[in-house]
C-alpha cells in the first residue's frame, strides 16, 4: 500500500473533456481502439512515453533500460498536450521539479502517491510518480473493490481478477474429493508508461462510498524500468502453422476448425503488454477457453508451465491456486508451453522457439521432451495469469532463456479453394493486425 508522499503534493492540470476513441476505419483497429477494447474490460492504458526516442539500439546492451534525456520545459508541455489528447480520462500531469523539494523529502517520494484531499481540492487522488533523470518506467497499478473517478467525475470502468483453489483430499484418486473454489475481485488496472520526471495523476476516489482515506483501499503495482526491444525489425523466416487448425488425425471431424476465424486483439507492439523486449511481436487472439491449441511447426517441446500437468517444469502438487484476471500481481503467474520448431528454414544456426500463454490448467497432452508434428493437439487455451479476457498469447523467440527478445513471425496461409485461390503458403503469408479477424487462410474479409 502507498504511503502519502509527504513532500509537495503532486496536483496537475485537469483534462478538458475529449471526444472518445475513434471508431476506427476498415478492418483494422487504432491505437485509440485499442486502449478502448481493454477499457472495456478495466485496463486503463496511457503509454505516455513511446513518443519518445529511445536510446539508440546499436549502442543499448541486450536488457538495459531504455534511457533518454531528461524532458525539457517546452518538450514536457508537449507531451501534456499529446497524454491529455490522447487518455482523456487522466486527471492531469506534473512535471517534477526536484529544487522545488527538500532533499530529505526527495528521497521518500513514492512511486503511488496518495493523496486523500484538502481544503484546496478535496478529491481523494492516486498519482503516479518517476522522479528518475533519464530511465522511462513501465508501470502497473491495480485497485480493487472500490470505484474510481476520471477527470470529468465520470465512472472508469472496472474489471475482474480470480483466484481458483483446488484441494484434493488424502486418498482420493482421480480428481474425486476435491474441493475447488472460486474468489473473484473488482478491481481497476492502469497500464502507463510513464517519462522521467513527471507526476501522472491517474484517477480519484468516487464519492459516496463512506471511504475516507486511501488507507483503507487494496493497491498492488508493479513498477520497472522499460526494456526496450534491441532490434525491433527482427523477422525469422520460418513461416508458422495456424495453431487453431489440427492436421491428419488431431483435426476436429469435417475439420470444423478450418471455417473458424479469431480476432486479434493485441498484436504487435500492442498497447497493453506488447511493447517491450520480451513481449513486443507476441500476437494475441481472442478465444473461448477450451479451445484446442495445435503445433505451429514440427519441433519438440522444451517447457511445459501446466500446474498439475505431471511432466517435467510442472507444479505436481495434489493442492493448486491458479489466478486470472487484471490484477498487477498476475503477471508473475502463468501457464505455457513452448517449443522449439524445426524446418527447412532453421538448418543454419538459426534456431527458433514458440511459446504460448494462458493455457488451461492440466489441459497439455504432451511433455518435456516429446517430438510433435505441425498441427499435431498440444493443449487448450486458457485465461490464467495476467489476462483481461480468455485468449492466445503467441510469442516467438531465437533462444529460450528468460531474458530473451522476441522475434517477428508470420503465419502460413493455406490457399482456399473455395475462392479459386491455389497459390502456396508463402505467398499467402500473413501477420496478424490488432483489429482483423484470421482463419488458416489469412484475413478473413
Amino acid at each position: 500500500m502507498a504511503k502519502k508522499n509527504k513532500g509537495k503534493r503532486a496536483k496537475g492540470k485537469r483534462g478538458e473533456a475529449a471526444n472518445g476513441p475513434p471508431s476506427g476505419s476498415g478492418t483494422f483497429w487504432t491505437p485509440e481502439d485499442e486502449c478502448a477494447y481493454h477499457a472495456a474490460l478495466g485496463c486503463h492504458i496511457a503509454n505516455i512515453a513511446r513518443c519518445r526516442a529511445a536510446q539508440s539500439t546499436s549502442t543499448r546492451p541486450k536488457g538495459a533500460a531504455t534511457s533518454s534525456p531528461p524532458i525539457t520545459c517546452s518538450e514536457y508541455e508537449e507531451l501534456y498536450d499529446r497524454a491529455m489528447q490522447q487518455y482523456p480520462w487522466l486527471l492531469g500531469m506534473e512535471q517534477f521539479h526536484a529544487s522545488e523539494y527538500h532533499p530529505e523529502d526527495r528521497q521518500h517520494i513514492p512511486q503511488i502517491a496518495i493523496n486523500d484531499g484538502d481544503d484546496e481540492d478535496e478529491r481523494m487522488t492516486l498519482t503516479l510518480t518517476n522522479v528518475s533523470k533519464d530511465t522511462t518506467n513501465i508501470c502497473y497499478v491495480t485497485v480493487f473493490d472500490v470505484d474510481l473517478c476520471d477527470g470529468q467525475g465520470n465512472i472508469l470502468q472496472s474489471g475482474v481478477s480470480s483466484t481458483t483453489t483446488s484441494i484434493k483430499k488424502s486418498g482420493e484418486e482421480n480428481g474425486e474429493g476435491t474441493t475447488t473454489t472460486t474468489r473473484e475481485r473488482k478491481c481497476t488496472t492502469f497500464i502507463v508508461l510513464c517519462p522521467p520526471q513527471t507526476f501522472v495523476h491517474l484517477c480519484c476516489l468516487a464519492p459516496n462510498q463512506s471511504i475516507t482515506s486511501w488507507t483503507r483501499v487494496e493497491i498492488e503495482s508493479d513498477v520497472q524500468q522499460w526494456s526496450f526491444h534491441p532490434n525491433p525489425n527482427d523477422e525469422h523466416p520460418q513461416l508458422l502453422h495456424f495453431p487453431f487448425v489440427g492436421i491428419g488425425e488431431d483435426a476436429l471431424p469435417h475439420n470444423e476448425e478450418a471455417a473458424k476465424s479469431y480476432q486479434c486483439t493485441q498484436s504487435e507492439a500492442g498497447q497493453l503488454t506488447h511493447f517491450f523486449e520480451g513481449n513486443l511481436h507476441a500476437i494475441d487472439f481472442a478465444c473461448p477457453a477450451g479451445t484446442p491449441l495445435y503445433a505451429p511447426s514440427d519441433g519438440v517441446v522444451v517447457s511445459v508451465r501446466d500446474r498439475v500437468n505431471p511432466g517435467e517444469d510442472c507444479n505436481t502438487d495434489s493442492n493448486f491456486s491458479e489466478v486470472s484476471g487484471i490484477a498487477a500481481s498476475n503477471l508473475f503467474h502463468w501457464n505455457s508451453i513452448m517449443m522449439r520448431a524445426e524446418g527447412k528454414e532453421l538448418q543454419n544456426n538459426d534456431p527458433l522457439y514458440v511459446e504460448m500463454v494462458h493455457i488451461q490448467t492440466n489441459s497439455c497432452v504432451v511433455r518435456v521432451g516429446d517430438r510433435v508434428r505441425k498441427g499435431q493437439l498440444l493443449c487448450r487455451s486458457g485465461s490464467v495469469g495476467f489476462s483481461p479476457e480468455a485468449h492466445l498469447h503467441l510469442a516467438a523467440y531465437r533462444s529460450c532463456e528468460d531474458d530473451a527478445a522476441t522475434v517477428r513471425v508470420r503465419f502460413e496461409g493455406v490457399a482456399d479453394s473455395s475462392t479459386g485461390d491455389s497459390s502456396d503458403s508463402t505467398s499467402n503469408a500473413f501477420l496478424p493486425v490488432s483489429g482483423g479477424w484470421y482463419s488458416r487462410h489469412g484475413l478473413v474479409k
